[in-house]
């Protein structure tokens, strides 16, 4: 009978653990990829197939720096660790191909727009664009959508369009803690928010936003599809959102365009090279040399 080990080797699988340290610290931290995700250490190594022993030097020396916190019901990653792993900056080829179409949306419109992405239940907002008259009419949308903000997914275009892309039950298990009110019109409960994300597949993707987050103001979002991307583009401002629908295939042709960049689809796209070493090598400078070997 052939070993596990033979068999695993058969089938195309590694029979064995990383041996790098930065291999191993990188597996370890991409079990906390799911936000608010909590572990054991057993539980940890089970994922990981790293001996239990070495999770757990490595876990110690994670907490150590910061990265890590410890509650009776397991790990999980810090607040800091969090922000660091969701920011604007581990974003680069994203933001890259999408700034052209972003710059032209806002000169062909004159509307606030947006580029972000899902992080649990919220949209991070990638980038924004918007010039005086567009602020001005936009009121204090402007605040809740800065660039490296968070605005909520369900009450906003950019994080409709979204969640339209992600099956039903993913999206019961998102929001099964509620859905807060940004606003008198903000969708709150679970059946009302999947008949507004039927509508928008409907809608070949395209997202409304009436007035949701903030009193006054309305957005179109239309997802951007690329290898699991869970991202959005929208336009938006103290606009009524029947002015803006005649916008619709606009906005879809202009995700249409980043997707096919991101996917390598468009030839005359250049290749982005990422400017930031990512989380990974800002966390690798924050832990002690020794221990590790």
């Amino acid at each position: 009978m052939a070993s596990a080990a033979a068999k695993k080797k058969a089938d195309g699988e590694s029979s064995d653990p990383p041996v790098s340290m930065v291999a191993r610290i990188a597996l370890i931290m991409r079990v906390f990829d799911e936000p608010g995700a909590r572990f054991r250490l057993d539980d940890i190594a089970t994922r990981t197939g790293l001996p239990r022993s070495t999770v757990h030097r490595i876990l110690d020396q994670l907490l150590v720096t910061g990265w890590i916190q410890r509650r009776p019901d397991g790990y999980s990653l810090s607040a800091g660790a969090s922000t660091a792993r969701h920011s604007p900056s581990e974003h680069p080829e994203l933001r890259s191909v999408a700034a052209p179409v972003l710059n032209r949306l806002h000169l062909d419109t004159g509307l606030v727009v947006h580029l972000g992405v899902l992080i649990g239940t919220d949209v991070l907002v990638l980038d924004r664009i918007a010039g005086r008259a567009a602020t001005a009419a936009s009121g204090n949308v402007g605040t809740a959508s800065r660039v490296g903000g968070r605005v909520p997914a369900h009450a906003t275009a950019l994080g409709k369009a979204i969640l339209a892309q992600l099956p039903g039950e993913e999206i019961d298990t998102l929001f099964r803690p509620g859905l807060p009110k940004r606003s008198p019109r903000t969708i709150d409960d679970l059946p009302t928010l999947h008949q507004e994300l039927g509508r928008i597949r409907a809608r070949r993707g395209l997202a409304y936003e009436n007035q949701e987050l903030v009193l006054g103001t309305s957005a179109l979002g239309a997802a951007i599809r690329a290898d699991g991307l869970l991202a959005a583009i929208s336009v938006g401002g103290a606009v009524p959102l029947e002015k803006l629908e005649r916008l619709g295939p606009l906005m879809l042709r202009a995700a249409a365009h980043v997707t096919q960049r991101l996917s390598g689809q468009d030839e005359d796209a250049e290749p982005v090279r990422p400017q930031s070493d990512g989380v990974l090598g800002r966390l690798l400078r924050t832990l002690p040399a020794d221990g590790w070997v």
